[in-house]
């Protein structure tokens, strides 16, 4: 049987191999199905090296590889996305770069580089997305269910990602106009949008200011699992908007994952 030629179908064919387990064991795919393999993955690693998240390194002489995380990452769920990302490029990518890769934060969201990089950074997470969170899977998880604190943090647990990764996941596939916006010290680092939401041309630049009014502005700000209802003109011109807020590192850090639009999410909300 050839090989799978896409990373979505490379990590659809792995997840049918190993079955409906979760979280998946990355490491033990990576140092098992690559023997099959004449250059397979020898060592999965921490490396103390600050300049990366992770890495897929060739190791001299042996002709076999090396993936590589960043021990300094706080989040268990990061570091198993980065192993599958790198072992997405193992699968997908070795033959074009024999030098490996080594893979930032913005690599890993495929926001670095020349337009043929981000292709292949994409490619990886998409590989890596596919493999933890089975899009079946996840859609049977989140059923009808409007989306909350609570239903995101059950599925990062489900598949040992982060929020973040989850939260990501679902606005791959979900028809609701949404988005996710990460800041830092009061500014937009990354967005990540919905389908509906580029259709509605929804977006925020990076360098831009929270909205005062935001409840990521506000890290003293209790809310509950379903977020606060924030009226028109705090993060869009004309929209309501759901905003389920984040806070990480000390505060330094916001997720933000808004809603937009729907009245049907007036039910059982804080008002801001």
């Amino acid at each position: 049987m050839a090989d799978p030629d896409r990373p979505i179908a490379w990590a659809n064919f792995l997840a049918g191999v190993w079955g409906r387990r979760f979280p998946v064991d990355v490491r033990t795919i990576a140092l098992e199905y690559s023997t099959r393999y004449p250059d397979p993955i020898k060592t999965v690693r921490p490396a103390d090296i600050e300049s990366f998240e992770g890495a897929l390194c060739p190791l001299p002489k042996s002709g076999k590889w090396a993936i590589l995380y960043n021990p300094a990452i706080a989040s268990p769920g990061r570091i198993n996305f980065t192993l599958a990302h790198e072992l997405g490029h193992y699968l997908c990518h070795r033959g074009r770069s024999p030098g490996g890769f080594e893979c930032g934060e913005a690599d890993m969201l495929g926001l670095a580089g020349n337009e043929p990089l981000r292709l292949i950074e994409q490619e990886a997470d998409a590989f890596a997305s596919y493999l933890l969170m089975p899009i079946d899977d996840y859609r049977e998880q989140v059923g009808r269910n409007v989306m909350s604190l609570d239903l995101l943090n059950h599925s990062a647990d489900r598949y040992g990602v982060s929020r973040t990764a989850a939260a990501i996941k679902w606005l791959d596939f979900t028809p609701e106009c949404a988005a996710l916006v990460v800041a830092t010290n009061g500014f937009v680092l990354w967005g990540w949008r919905s389908r509906n939401a580029k259709r509605r041309r929804i977006f925020y630049d990076k360098g831009m200011a929270l909205p005062p009014a935001s409840v990521a502005a506000q890290p003293a700000r209790m809310l509950g699992e379903a977020g606060v209802l924030h009226p028109p003109g705090v993060w869009h011109p004309r929209s309501e908007v759901r905003e389920m807020a984040i806070f990480a590192d000390n505060y330094e850090m916001t997720i933000s994952l808004l809603l937009f639009g729907d009245e049907d999410w007036r039910v059982g909300l804080e008002e801001s």
